[in-house]
């Protein structure tokens, strides 16, 4: 996965990180907060928190679509149908 500026991500735990900079250089080159810790937290260039690249629960596993930062009443019909359809699968059609 390809982290992107100003995104956020879930993590092999769920939790909710971001919104992720790049700050470049060293092996630990993206940061932002994450949801239930203090302070801001580091990820390398694949989104592994661990620099050997071993599982961790903090890895960033998923990016979250731009509602995560919405309230319920300024999501979207789409950003809704998106949320249902990876819930319940797409929609089927009746005969």
């Amino acid at each position: 996965m390809k982290l992107q500026e100003n995104r956020f991500y879930r993590t092999r735990d769920g939790r909710i990180a971001g919104p992720l900079t790049d700050r470049g250089g060293n092996s630990h080159c993206w940061e932002g907060h994450l949801e239930g810790i203090d302070g801001v937290q580091h990820w390398t260039d694949d989104g592994h928190f661990l620099p050997s690249g071993k599982q961790h629960n903090l890895d960033l596993v998923d990016r979250l679509h731009k509602a995560v930062d919405k309230a319920i009443d300024q999501m979207t019909l789409e950003d809704y149908r998106r949320g249902i359809a990876k819930l319940y699968g797409p929609a089927k059609a009746e005969d």
